[in-house]
């Protein structure tokens, strides 16, 4: 009878983040933004909980390679999430420019009309 390796808790913890990234990824293909941002939270707690673990125990080669696909897995992830935020980020960052253009002129000549007035 053939059973699958116990992973130590450095690929548990990766599994979890593996498992938060596809959550985000399926997220941001809805331009569901409040989702990502909540999950993203779990995500960086699961990243510094991974920075606190005994990463000096040596891995077996099945751990390695699980670790290798995970981590392979999770880089896919984070680029097609960052491919989708990326235009989100440059429409956000147009509509405050304009705000801000439209504030200072706002500002200049409700100033200069104030004064003629």
């Amino acid at each position: 009878m053939a059973f699958a390796p116990t992973f130590s808790a450095i690929v548990g913890c990766y599994e979890e983040i593996l498992a938060l990234s596809a959550r985000m990824h399926e997220a941001a293909q809805g331009a569901d933004w409040d989702t990502v941002t909540t999950l993203q939270q779990g995500y960086l707690a699961q990243v510094d909980r991974l920075r606190l673990l005994d990463h000096e125990a040596p891995f077996s080669d099945a751990e390695r390679m699980r670790r290798y696909q995970l981590l392979d897995r999770i880089l896919t992830y984070d680029a097609r999430i960052r491919e989708l935020a990326v235009p989100q980020l440059k429409r956000l960052g147009d509509m405050l420019t304009s705000s801000r253009r439209q504030f200072a002129l706002s500002a200049a000549y409700g100033a200069t009309t104030g004064a003629t007035t």
